[in-house]
């Protein structure tokens, strides 16, 4: 809680002005590097490093009020963990936007709760990055609260259902035609798992194959390998194995060591996404990656935009494209 005492010791501007030998309007150009504002370079520096050495920092609310817009961007992701790939985006994302004066705070959790006891109560977002399905009801809530834009970032169905289709269409280039759907046990990626798999049935519909067997992929080494052995592979084998995502066809691929049945000799593997590991694998993962239309300065243009109340188009969406590599 802030009191009295805090208030009075809170670094201000006018501190930084008597610091640095400046007035408080050339700190406020300097501090929010103002565009509009030609400041020398002794005198900028000479203004940053008072204001490091006192410790400044913003005071978000007055900041707001001078602007008009929040310098937060709140990327909302409900899973229980987040990929390497998306992580590195999000950093990657972060530096961009920093550039530009905004920061960019993640929040990863499945418990989307409004009021006080959600982290993000004392957040004041300018923009919502949502990593999420929103046609949910509970996440829709959660995200009107902000009262801020929202920008959709988890992609189109159609997307994930792409992957499906290129997943078949790959195997079957390869002589695969009885293929099997290895699908997440994660709830929080029910949703991708689902349209993924929808994919791989158009696929084998489009080619006139039978639909795909489904089975769940646990965690667990050995619970995956009771899963691979209990669909007795050895007497209906199928040709191919279409992964929801690289963290699970790593569990197929041990399974199915642990059961003898070798790769890609009698059954090929297909992921999704490309991680960094995936290339370590044994044998080397055949993966899914995305792509995007547009370099990462057009996003970061897309979500300024968005903070200044300006009219956004759609985020552009990711173009999956196939990393063949030994397991198919």
């Amino acid at each position: 809680m802030e009191t009295e005492e805090t208030r009075a010791q809170r670094v201000t501007s006018a501190d930084v002005a008597r610091a640095s030998g400046v007035s408080r309007a050339t700190v406020s150009y300097v501090l929010n590097d103002d565009p509009h504002q030609t400041i020398p370079p002794e005198t900028r520096e000479r203004v940053l490093k008072a204001a490091q050495q006192l410790g400044y920092r913003p005071n978000t609310p007055a900041r707001i009020l001078r602007t008009g817009h929040s310098p937060i961007v709140l990327a909302v992701l409900p899973f229980e963990q987040i990929d390497p790939n998306l992580a590195q985006a999000l950093k990657e994302l972060e530096a961009s936007l920093a550039m530009r004066g905004f920061t960019l705070i993640w929040h990863v959790g499945l418990h989307l709760r409004t009021g006080k006891s959600h982290p993000s109560y004392n957040v004041t977002p300018g923009v919502i990055l949502s990593y999420a399905d929103e046609t949910s009801p509970a996440l829709s809530s959660f995200l009107q609260q902000f009262q801020a834009p929202i920008l959709s970032m988890l992609g189109h169905s159609s997307v994930q259902q792409e992957v499906g289709k290129m997943q078949v269409s790959h195997l079957l280039q390869r002589g695969k035609r009885r293929l099997l759907f290895a699908a997440s046990e994660r709830e929080d990626v029910r949703v991708l798992t689902q349209n993924r798999l929808e994919g791989v049935r158009q696929g084998c519909a489009q080619w006139e194959l039978e639909p795909p067997t489904v089975c769940v992929i646990p965690a667990s080494r050995e619970r995956a390998r009771a899963i691979i052995h209990d669909l007795n592979l050895h007497q209906a084998l199928p040709q191919g194995i279409c992964c929801y995502n690289d963290e699970v066809a790593f569990a197929v691929l041990a399974a199915l060591a642990d059961e003898g049945i070798a790769v890609p000799d009698e059954i090929a593997v297909i992921g999704c996404d490309n991680i960094p590991l995936a290339q370590f694998s044994i044998p080397p993962l055949t993966t899914i990656q995305f792509e995007r239309e547009q370099p990462l300065d057009m996003i970061v243009e897309m979500i300024v935009a968005a903070s200044q109340g300006k009219a956004v188009t759609e985020m552009p969406q990711a173009i999956p494209m196939v990393v063949e590599r030994r397991s198919a």
